[in-house]
């Protein structure tokens, strides 16, 4: 386990930094480093019920137990959320059912040119003026600072950000073995058992503490947002198993630097519905939708 917080953004020069107690750990998934990084635990998690303080504590400090699932995550059999996308639909249909959802308010974005003006998203304002400080400090002066990488980008949120609380989260289902497992929902089970063994390692887990929800944020720098809005709600669908609290608030958050998308992990139901106007594929995310 290891202290950081310096030279965060690989600058070539050193930079104090006003949070250093902070921990990271590295994992090794199917010879991928994955580095979990963990900043200003109690500041951010003081300020949530007492429940969800209770469970997001004991999974944090699983995790820096290393007692997490690594055989799930070294099986090459286990299903990754990495690869639940949205495709094999009619040329267009992207855009138009973009259009749709933000039309109807199930998706809401937010520019980084103007601050939101619903109260409960200023925050997300915040996280996209320090993503875009990040390439304006490297475009002033390349020669001072090397070009933002994906980490380097996640790791200046974590420590700027006041509601930021970890990246490279790593979350799990286990495949349930027998019937008794469905049923074990009020036990503090971390490998919590379901239909698939599911794996994922969420870019940037966040506390919203005006509108109570947790909030599973990816960093996609391309865009496309749609297309991988899968992957981002199965991890929020997750992690709400794994704390297993009833009615606990998940709300996803897909991010550049341009723009981002704040929505709810529920509505893969509305894709689905629309989906089938455009084409209709067999995608696997979408059978074990009806099952989690």
């Amino acid at each position: 386990m290891e202290i950081f917080g310096e030279n965060y953004l690989k600058s070539k020069k050193t930079h104090e930094i006003s949070n250093l107690s902070t921990l990271s750990i590295q994992f090794f998934h199917s010879g991928i480093k994955y580095e979990f990084k963990l900043a200003k635990r109690q500041n951010v998690i003081s300020l949530m019920p007492n429940l969800i303080q209770k469970k997001i504590n004991g999974f944090f400090d699983l995790i820096l137990r290393e007692q997490i699932a690594n055989d799930l995550f070294n099986d090459s059999k286990t299903i990754r959320c990495s690869k639940f996308r949205i495709t094999k639909l009619k040329r267009g249909s992207h855009k138009i059912i973009s259009e749709k959802l933000l039309s109807e308010c199930s998706i809401h974005q937010i520019n980084s040119s103007s601050t939101p003006k619903i109260p409960e998203f200023e925050w997300i304002h915040n996280l996209l003026v320090i993503t875009n400080e990040c390439f304006e400090k490297y475009d002033k002066d390349p020669n001072y600072f090397n070009k933002p990488t994906h980490d380097s980008v996640l790791t200046a949120i974590l420590l700027k950000l006041n509601n930021a609380l970890s990246i490279e989260t790593p979350i799990w289902l286990r495949k349930q073995r027998k019937l008794t497992d469905y049923l074990n929902l009020e036990s503090d089970n971390y490998n919590f058992s379901f239909s698939n063994s599911i794996t994922g390692h969420i870019d940037l887990l966040l506390y919203d503490g005006i509108g109570n929800n947790l909030i599973i944020a990816d960093y996609k720098p391309e865009g496309y947002f749609l297309r991988s809005l899968p992957q981002i709600a199965f991890y929020a669908l997750i992690l709400r198993r794994i704390l297993n609290i009833r009615d606990l608030n998940v709300k996803c958050l897909s991010f550049n630097k341009e723009k981002a998308w704040i929505y709810n992990p529920e509505v893969l139901m509305e894709i689905n519905k629309e989906m089938k106007k455009f084409g209709n594929p067999k995608l696997v995310w979408r059978r074990i939708f009806r099952t989690i």
